[in-house]
């Protein structure tokens, strides 16, 4: 079984979104697809691009001033804050605003997006490798 930090040192390339978000928005970085299998087999480039617009699997980077907070008095949720930065999080398939960002030193990019904070489905706190079966 695989711990969270080792899941997103392998899914999760240290790559700054380089923007902030606003208000209630939350910055997700998307997991990285994969350009093989686990067994050396090359994904078809169609492959990749479905699956690159189909995960759900997030980690948190980055939270505007009052997500997860009270929007009248700025006071963090009763039951609290669904999720903290750094949090494996299913995000939604579609909507959002997403962005690419090189990876340093790689041909590769990271795929970010942008939600409103009530949009965060579950974090994820164990068994990771359940959703690496999704795509």
């Amino acid at each position: 079984m695989i711990s969270k930090e080792g899941y997103v040192k392998q899914h999760f390339p240290d790559v700054d979104p380089g923007v902030r978000p606003c208000g209630n928005q939350i910055i997700v970085q998307l997991r990285t697809i994969r350009n093989a299998t686990a067994s050396g087999i090359l994904l078809a480039a169609d492959t990749q691009d479905f699956n690159k617009h189909n995960t759900q699997v997030s980690r948190l980077v980055k939270v505007g001033q009052i997500a997860f907070k009270d929007r009248s008095s700025g006071e963090t949720w009763k039951e609290g804050a669904w999720a903290e930065v750094g949090d494996v999080v299913i995000a939604p398939k579609y909507g959002g605003f997403r962005f690419e960002v090189p990876i340093p030193g790689q041909d590769e990019t990271a795929i970010f997006a942008v939600f409103n904070d009530y949009d965060v489905k579950m974090v994820v706190e164990a068994n990771f490798e359940t959703f690496d079966r999704l795509l």
